[in-house]
This record gives C-alpha cells, structure tokens and sequence, in this order.
C-alpha cells in the first residue's frame, strides 16, 4: 500500500474518532468509568517514567545502524532494509504518553502474563516491566539486531522479568502459547496487516479469559488495519471495545450486550 493510502486511512480514522470520542463524563458503565478514571485519565508520575524516557533519549541520538527484515507491512517513513537506531527511535516507538498508558493499565489489571508482539526498542517493553517486577512479559522481536540493543536496556534496567523471544512471530508465538498456561494481557504491535494481525488475534484468544485484555497499536495505520479492528470488535467473544485513535482495546468481561466506545486519549 502507498504511503498516500495509508495517510488518508490515517485522517479518515481521525475524523471518525473525533467525531464520536467521548470522556469520563459520557461513561455510564461502572467498570469503563474506572478504568477510564485510573488508566486512561490517571496520573501517576513516578522516577521509572523518566529513567525510561533518558534511556528514550539516547536512543534518539544513536548513529548505529540495524538490520530490518521484511516481516511486515513497510514502514510510512523508511523501505529500506537497515535504518539508523535513532530514526527507528523517533519514527516507530510508542510515544511516552502511551507507555505510561500501559505502565498504569499493568498496575490497575495486575496480570501475571504478559505477551508483546514487537519488542522495537524495548521502550513499551520496559514501561510494562516497571510496572510490577512480578508480572512474567514475554516480548518478540523479528530483528536480531534491534532484538540486541533491547536485551542490553533490560539488563541496564535490571528487568528479570522481561523474556525476549527472537525470530519470525509466526514460529516462535504458537511454540510460547503451548507453555502458557494464560494470557492477562497482550499488546500487538508488529506487521501491520489484515492476516496477520488477524492470526496474532486468533492464537492469542486460545489462551484469554474473561478478565483478559488485548491491546492493538496503529488500529487507523491502514485500510487493512481498519479492517483488522472491525472484524476483530465483531468476534463473539470480544464483548467489549474501546478506540483510543493510537490504539484499540479489546475485552471479554461478561455483558449482556456488545459495548463500543471511542475514548478520548
């Protein structure tokens, strides 16, 4: 897809979510309101945010170069097969805003395992880590070089509870499911296509229950992304939705009806 398409899939999502995203104030529902009070809305500034955001920093500087392989769907910024760190630090990483989004949504779910599809950096990785040094995070990386410099933030971090799973998400993600014995909470944010993103969300759901929650990044990237999301809140099982724009959030708590929110973020 053209860089062209993606950024009119990009502003034709934006006006949707504006259009219709709502706060606290429109929330009716006891459990959205809380979580929308602690998670979305809740501040919690803590040294963690900014000794992760320092090590954010010299990322941004670094002049190394990694080797991307092709698993996915090509970057609006770069094709190319290798890229400077400091440009996969300032074009591709969660932004801080949203790391402490899940920093927060660790601390109020409490989960015992964690699953991130797209180490990158090892940005998001860390603010889930930090959050609770108990909760198991089992994060996947295509790259071995950038799979390199995470595991070196982790150990620079001291973050034992990080476990990097490295190689193609479609080997290394079924062989991770067949030792878990559940998933609290996943985030997916790698090959930002409809099959894939499909499929991660199929295996993922073999090992959810209800209290489970599953985190999708760049829901608006793409027209195959939005379609992604659609078919994705239409599951039977999803009972729950909400669209942050940056990302959409799925649910299974038991309701008596399907419930979708567009959030303000």
């Amino acid at each position: 897809m053209s860089s062209l398409w993606q950024r009119r899939s990009l502003l034709t999502g934006y006006w949707q979510y504006w259009l219709n995203a709502v706060n606290q104030h429109s929330l009716q529902a006891p459990f959205i309101y809380d979580f929308y009070q602690k998670v979305i809305q809740g501040r919690s500034p803590t040294s963690d945010f900014q000794a992760i955001e320092q090590h954010r920093k010299t990322l941004l500087k670094s002049e190394d170069w990694v080797s991307i392989p092709s698993l996915g769907a090509t970057s609006l910024v770069s094709q190319s097969s290798s890229r400077k760190v400091k440009s996969i630090a300032r074009h591709s990483l969660s932004t801080p805003k949203f790391g402490r989004f899940l920093y927060r949504l660790v601390q109020f779910q409490q989960p015992s395992y964690v699953v991130e599809l797209g180490t990158s950096l090892g940005i998001t990785s860390l603010y889930l880590s930090l959050a609770n040094h108990d909760t198991n995070i089992y994060t996947f990386e295509g790259s071995s070089d950038i799979a390199s410099i995470a595991t070196k933030a982790f150990l620079h971090f001291d973050c034992r509870n990080i476990k990097l799973r490295e190689g193609n998400i479609d080997q290394t993600l079924p062989a991770l499911l067949e030792e878990l014995p559940q998933i609290d909470l996943a985030y997916v944010d790698a090959n930002h296509q409809l099959q894939p993103t499909l499929r991660y969300f199929s295996q993922l759901l073999t090992k959810t229950h209800e209290t489970s929650i599953l985190i999708f990044d760049d829901i608006h990237w793409s027209v195959e992304m939005q379609q992604a999301w659609q078919k994705i809140i239409q599951h039977p099982r999803v009972t729950l939705s909400a669209d942050l724009f940056d990302a959409g959030i799925v649910f299974f708590r038991p309701l008596t009806t399907k419930q979708h929110y567009f959030l303000m973020f």
